[in-house]
C-alpha cells in the first residue's frame, strides 16, 4: 500500500508528509545546539541503570508534546516501551509543573499528541516497525520515535540464536534496517536507549588508568549491538551519575561519531524533569 503511496505521491504530498519533521535543535537545543539539519541518523542514550536516560526521554518528549504557546513544540512522538518501565503519572507530573495554566483537559490534550506503544520480543518489534510506514503516511506531524530500550532483548536473541551469531542478531538487524528507512524517507529523528552491557578493557601494558584520566561512563563501552544499528547511530549520548555531589546531579557526553566532537553536560532531575545546569566542549 505504501509503495502505491510513494508512486503517486505529488509535490504537495511530500510537503505534507515532512511538514511536521523537526530537526535535532528544535527538540532540544541543549543537546543538539550544532543540529539544523533534517537529515540525521539515530541517537543513542547509552549508559548504566539509574543514570537519567529515560527522565531524558520525559524531557524530550515533554518538549514536543507541549503546546507552541508553552515552549513545545506540538507535534506527536511514538513512544515504544520494551522494559515496560514507561511512567505516565511520571511524564503527567512534567506536564503540568511546565504548563503555565496546568489543567485536565490541556494535559489530555498533550497526552493526545504521544502514542505508547509496548513490545515484549523482538519479534514484535519488527512487525511494530514494519507497521510504522502506513502510520508515517498518515501522520505528517509525526516527528520522534522513542526506542526505551534498543538493547531490552540482546541477551533473549543471543540464546535463542543459539552459536550462530547471524540468527542472534538477525531479528535486531532486520529493525535497524527499517529504523534507517523511517530516518531516511520520512526524516524521523530515532532516540534509543540502550544498557552498558560490556566495557573495554584496558591494555595490559598500560595498566589501569587514573580515576581523574577515565573517560566518562559509557564512553569507553564496546559496542555490542549488530553492526547494521551501530552504522545507524550518528550520535551517542554517554550518561552517568555524580555520586560525589550532595545533589542529584547526573552528567552525559554527547560525541558525534562522524565528527568526534565531544561535549559533556551536566543536568539535575526534579520535580519538574530534567533542568540543565552547564557544559564543558572538548
Amino acid at each position: 500500500m505504501c509503495s502505491d503511496f510513494h508512486r503517486a505521491e505529488s509535490g504537495t504530498e511530500l510537503l505534507a508528509r515532512l511538514e511536521g519533521r523537526r530537526s535535532l535543535k528544535e527538540i532540544e537545543p541543549c543537546l543538539f545546539a550544532d543540529e539544523d539539519s533534517l537529515m540525521h541518523g539515530a541517537t543513542e542514550f547509552h549508559g548504566p541503570e539509574g543514570t537519567g536516560k529515560t527522565e531524558m526521554l520525559y524531557h524530550v518528549t515533554a518538549r514536543c508534546i507541549l503546546p507552541r504557546s508553552e515552549g513545545g513544540l506540538e507535534t506527536e512522538v511514538l513512544f515504544i516501551d520494551t522494559d515496560y518501565h514507561f511512567d505516565m503519572l511520571r511524564l503527567v507530573t512534567v506536564l503540568e509543573h511546565r504548563l503555565s495554566q496546568s489543567s485536565e483537559e490541556t494535559v489530555k490534550l498533550c497526552l493526545g499528541r504521544l502514542f505508547l506503544v509496548h513490545c515484549s520480543s523482538s519479534s514484535q518489534l519488527l512487525l511494530t516497525l514494519h507497521s510504522l510506514e502506513a502510520m508515517l503516511c498518515r501522520r505528517p506531524s509525526l516527528c520522534l520515535l522513542i526506542l526505551d530500550s534498543f538493547s531490552a532483548f540482546y541477551w533473549v536473541d543471543r540464546a535463542n540464536g543459539g552459536e550462530s551469531v547471524h540468527l542472534q542478531e538477525s531479528t535486531l538487524k532486520k529493525c535497524s534496517q527499517l529504523l534507517e528507512k523511517l530516518v531516511n524517507e520520512y526524516r524521523l529523528a530515532v532516540f534509543a536507549t540502550t544498557q552498558s552491557l560490556m566495557r573495554k578493557s584496558p591494555s595490559a601494558t598500560e595498566g589501569p588508568a587514573p580515576a581523574s584520566s577515565r573517560p566518562a561512563a559509557g564512553v569507553d563501552s564496546r559496542p555490542y549491538l549488530c553492526k547494521a544499528w551501530q552504522q545507524l547511530v550518528t550520535r551517542r549520548l554517554c550518561f552517568s551519575k555524580d555520586e560525589s555531589q550532595t545533589r542529584n546531579q547526573f552528567s552525559l557526553v554527547s560525541r558525534h561519531l562522524k565528527s568526534n566532537c565531544l561535549k559533556k553536560l551536566f543536568f539535575i532531575i526534579g520535580e519538574s524533569g530534567v533542568e540543565f545546569c552547564g557544559y564543558v566542549s572538548k
